[in-house]
């Protein structure tokens, strides 16, 4: 079959488009370019052609509605009736794919047009188109943007795997190891259950011998028996226990529990020798422990006897020491007052000395500071008489500055007033010129006129629309007059005479050639209704000119009032501004004021310019000022120092009338205070020498003291040691004495009573040893006979399953046991291969499955990285996918391919969404499709339809996208439908077009209202 091109597309109440809008297409090779705004229905094209050729729109899949409720059918276009919307596809061959309003072409239909003869069954139609021809906005429109799941879906027809995964569900699917499953299950419940059996057959068999092992071995007591032997062995055990009670059951009780309290008995009866055995390891303890206390004590008390004696002895020797020291303090105390009293006398001599040396110094101090004094007063005068003179020329040179401001802030106002009143006397003209202007014009006068001219204006209107109807219906009239004389004309002939409207009557021929002549003439609209339409409209023209001419006069007014009002509120401004600047509102100022002002302030500053400044005159002042601080300061200085020196000389005064031997005011000292000093000198160097020897006396006399009062202290500590200790050996003896008596023991620990208790304990430990072995050979004698009785009930079990299987011997029995399982484990293992064999094929032809799809996807992978090699920027990262088959399910999974610097290729397992950017994406998806259109060639159509392909590309790229489509055009003849919403990218596209040399067309989409679209070829 030769290949096919789609050339029309119908579609009627389609989304946004109206009934019957058809896109005709070139039927060959070339591109198609459909432009328009947003919303202009460019998408619902492709959405159209799309649910033309499977019935579903896949970029409403994911969408989710309420099916709760009816919704609105997003198909059919707002407005047009409900399920109106239609869509028909034309193909050069075949017939036409019509699919609404009642038609409804099956898959198998459109998939018998669309495929080559040499390809398989289809299944999945859908899936075919979204990975061969259809590329979408929307991300499940688009291959390299779709989940994995999607991708294995829409890949799986084209590549053929689906039919090797449909083989491989049918030979070892879900059901087919479900019931395996359950059979193997089966088989292996049966097994355990026979095996269970046989196992109990074999431990009854077991258990029998056993027993009769047993019973043919010892002898055995019935449980009477065993009740009044339990009576006897109770006789026995009282008296090693009183507690215990003699009867321990009656006559109905069971054997084995009555062995069980005679047991517990026994039990107590050894706990309580054994309870004797630890009360006498205890007091033997005790005896033990109180015989070494007794011992401890009385050595103890010889050793502290001992130190109380040496203690005494250090005591008469402290007493000794203590006397010593008293003696050697006693006179080194008495050397050491006497050095203190020369050395006293010395201080005084020298303080004395000090004394008149600071009298006579103060003396001095006080005569120069009151010269000095006097001096700084004269000085200070003279500085004070000069500050008067410059603060007086100060006050004057402010005076005339202060004067001068004012005279400057006359000439400034003056200078305001004048502007101000040439302001104010322009404005007041204005206004007055404004005033003439509006009261020439009245204003009610105008919107009279205009209401007139209105007024005029509608019945002028009214009348032009009465003349136009009448002729339009004139022309009417006259038209139909003319169709009927035409038809009229058409049916007379030469003969005849009278006339079929009004009975008139020719001659022959007459009434024919009138006929003719009218209906060649045809009808004219009446010359009166014309021209007096032609009045009416130019009357029209005439008052429209009229209420301008009003309209532009009122305007004019309306400007005029506004800019006197504007004016008015200017003048009320000045008039305010003027009193703020000293003048009266009634008078006009011109420059004579300026003028008088300046001069005065001329004259000012001549008088400031030639007398002295006022930096000079502060500088001066602050000289002066500085020169009588200083000396104030000085005077301070020397007031302080002559009261200083007074203070010192009262000071010497007040210390040396203390010493009237010394000194008196009169004479002053009477004695010679150098040989004074250097007797006191002498003698203090031989007390010094004393108070030494007496210090060393004192120093060996207290190391004696201190020698032996250490010596006691060691004895004390030794001697409360010793105490300590014997108090814890008498506090360890009443600790033993206390345990002693607990032990139910009285007076002292004594080794005789210890070995009393000894001699019980072991006599209960003789008697409860037969007791004891009685009464194991009891239990045994029970257990004997009750194996016995086991016995006989395994006997009678075996011969219960020798007649239910009808057999006389138990081999035969275990035989069949044995052969039941062999059966079932056959049956088993059967089961168990034929499920390995199917998992084997199932698991082979998963293999197959995965070698088909690498043989499919390797040139798919190496055509999307050639298309995308011109689409990309950087061309050392693209996209390839590759098969993942898993038990239940199988899907495609993407993969980024990376090449390095040194040409290594390396593979990152990323999502490429979350790799790539968005312009990388669209390009990617658009080598997806052209590389599986190209590989997967199933289709006698080849048609790619590309809506808006170029979002998110820059010019470079979109001229390498239409370089590949051209190749597409012209190298493999491919029919190329595209969108976009750019008009400049639309004339880019074209310009490449005709570049190329390929076939194109346009169809440029623009509103037409609520009826639908029209289209304009470009």
């Amino acid at each position: 079959m030769s290949e096919i091109f789609l050339r029309s597309v119908e579609l009627s109440n389609f989304r946004v488009y109206g009934d019957s809008y058809v896109f005709e297409l070139p039927a060959e090779p070339g591109v198609t370019l459909i432009t328009g705004a947003n919303g202009l229905g460019k998408t619902s094209f492709f959405d159209g052609v799309e649910w033309a050729l499977t019935g579903q729109v896949g970029r409403f899949s994911d969408i989710r509605t309420d099916s709760r409720r009816r919704e609105a059918d997003p198909l059919t276009r707002l407005g047009a009736p409900e399920n109106s919307h239609r869509v028909a596809l034309a193909f050069t061959d075949g017939e036409p794919i019509d699919r609404g309003c009642g038609f409804l072409p099956t898959e198998h239909e459109v998939a018998a047009l669309l495929k080559q003869e040499r390809w398989p069954a289809i299944s999945n139609l859908h899936g075919y188109l979204s990975i061969t021809h259809f590329l979408g906005q929307a991300s499940t429109r688009r291959f390299s943007l779709r989940e994995p799941k999607a991708q294995w879906e829409a890949l799986k027809g084209p590549a053929g795997v689906d039919r090797i995964n449909s083989l491989r569900e049918r030979v070892s699917g879900q059901g087919a190891r479900q019931a395996f499953t359950r059979a193997i299950r089966d088989r292996t419940l049966r097994l355990e259950k026979a095996s269970e059996a046989l196992q109990s057959w074999l431990s009854l068999i077991e258990e029998r011998d056993r027993l009769a092992r047993l019973s043919s071995s010892e002898r055995s007591f019935p449980p009477q028996q065993v009740l009044e032997e339990c009576e006897r062995i109770l006789a026995q055990l009282a008296p090693l226990l009183p507690a215990a009670q003699h009867e321990i059951a009656g006559r109905t009780e069971e054997p084995e529990a009555v062995l069980q309290r005679l047991g517990s008995l026994i039990g107590e009866v050894d706990e309580y020798n054994r309870a004797e055995e630890a009360k006498l390891k205890a007091l033997e303890a005790i005896v033990a422990a109180y015989e070494r206390s007794i011992a401890e004590t009385a050595a103890k008390s010889a050793l502290v006897k001992e130190m109380g004696a040496r203690r005494s002895q250090l005591v008469d020797d402290l007493a000794r020491a203590e006397a010593t020291l008293n003696h050697a303090a006693t006179a080194h105390g008495r050397s050491r007052q006497l050095s203190a009293q020369l050395m006293a006398r010395s201080a005084t001599l020298a303080r004395v000395e000090a004394a008149v040396a600071q009298l006579q110094s103060a003396s001095s101090a006080i005569a120069e500071t009151e010269r000095q004094l006097d001096l700084s007063k004269a000085e200070e005068g003279r500085a004070q008489r000069r500050r008067g003179d410059v603060q007086s020329e100060m006050d004057n040179a402010k005076a005339l500055r202060t004067e001068r401001s004012r005279a400057s802030t006359q000439l400034s106002q003056a200078q305001k007033r004048a502007q101000i009143s040439t302001a104010l006397s322009q404005t007041r003209s204005e206004i007055a010129r404004l005033t003439s202007l509006t009261s020439a014009r009245d204003s009610e006068q105008l919107t009279a006129r205009r209401s007139e001219i209105v007024n005029a204006q509608s019945l002028v209107k009214v009348e032009i629309d009465r003349l136009t109807t009448e002729l339009r219906r004139h022309d009417e009239r006259g038209r139909l007059l003319a169709e009927a004389i035409a038809s009229i004309a058409h049916q007379l002939s030469h003969e005849d005479e009278t006339c079929p409207i009004c009975d008139s009557h020719f001659p022959p021929g007459r009434l024919k050639e009138l006929a003719d002549a009218q209906a060649r003439a045809g009808t004219a609209p009446a010359s009166v209704l014309a021209a007096n339409l032609s009045h009416a409209r130019s009357e029209q023209e005439a008052l429209m000119r009229r209420q301008s001419e009003v309209d532009r006069a009122l305007t004019e007014l309306g400007q005029l009032s506004a800019s006197l009002v504007v004016l008015q509120e200017q003048e009320a401004h000045l008039l305010q501004a003027l009193v703020e600047a000293g003048g009266a509102v009634d008078v006009h100022y011109d420059g004579s004021g300026i003028d008088a002002a300046r001069m005065v302030l001329a004259s000012l500053d001549e008088r400031i310019e030639n007398g002295p400044s006022e930096v000079a005159l502060d500088s001066l002042l602050a000289e002066v000022q500085a020169a009588m601080d200083a000396e104030r300061a000085r005077q301070g200085n020397l007031d302080r120092l002559r009261l200083n020196a007074i203070s010192d000389a009262e000071a010497a005064r007040s210390f040396l009338s203390q010493h009237p031997d010394l000194w008196a005011p009169d004479h002053g000292l009477l004695i010679s205070l150098g040989e004074q000093l250097t007797a006191i000198r002498a003698e203090s160097a031989l007390i010094g020498e004393k108070v030494q020897n007496d210090q060393t006396n004192v120093e060996a006399a207290r190391l004696r003291r201190d020698a032996i009062m250490e010596a006691i202290a060691t004895e004390d500590a030794s001697l409360s040691t010793s105490n300590r200790e014997l108090d814890r050996e008498a506090e360890l003896r009443r600790d033993l004495l206390r345990q002693w008596n607990d032990a139910g023991q009285t007076g002292d620990p004594d080794s005789a009573r210890v070995a009393q208790v000894s001699s019980r304990v072991a006599e209960r430990s003789i008697r409860i040893g037969p007791i004891a072995l009685a009464h194991a050979e009891l239990i045994d004698s029970l257990r004997v006979w009750r194996n016995d009785q086991q016995l006989q009930d395994r006997e009678r079990s075996i011969a219960a399953t020798l007649a239910n299987f009808g057999l006389s011997t138990i081999p035969q029995v275990t035989e069949r046991f044995t052969r039941d399982i062999a059966v079932i484990q056959d049956e088993l293992d059967l089961a168990q291969k034929a499920r390995a064999r199917m998992d084997d094929v199932g698991q082979k032809m998963q293999q197959r499955a995965e070698e088909f799809a690498d043989e499919v996807l390797k040139p798919l992978n190496d055509t999307i990285q050639r298309f995308a090699l011109p689409l990309m920027t950087w061309t050392d990262a693209s996209i390839i996918y590759r098969a993942e088959h898993h038990a239940t399910r199988s899907e495609l999974k993407p993969a980024i391919v990376r090449t390095d610097s040194d040409g290594k290729v390396t593979q990152l397992e990323m999502n490429p969404n979350l790799f790539f950017s968005e312009g990388q994406l669209s390009a990617l998806s658009v080598s997806a499709l052209l590389a599986a259109s190209t590989t997967f060639s199933w289709s006698r159509w080849r048609g790619l339809l590309l809506d808006d392909p170029l979002q998110h590309n820059d010019v470079i790229h979109a001229s390498a996208f239409m370089d590949l489509i051209r190749q597409m055009v012209r190298e493999l003849g491919y029919q190329v439908v595209l969108s976009t919403h750019d008009s400049t990218e639309a004339e880019f596209l074209v310009r490449k077009c005709k570049s190329a040399g390929i076939p194109f067309a346009i169809h440029e989409l623009v509103p037409r209202g609520e009826e639908g679209l029209i289209s304009e070829v470009a």
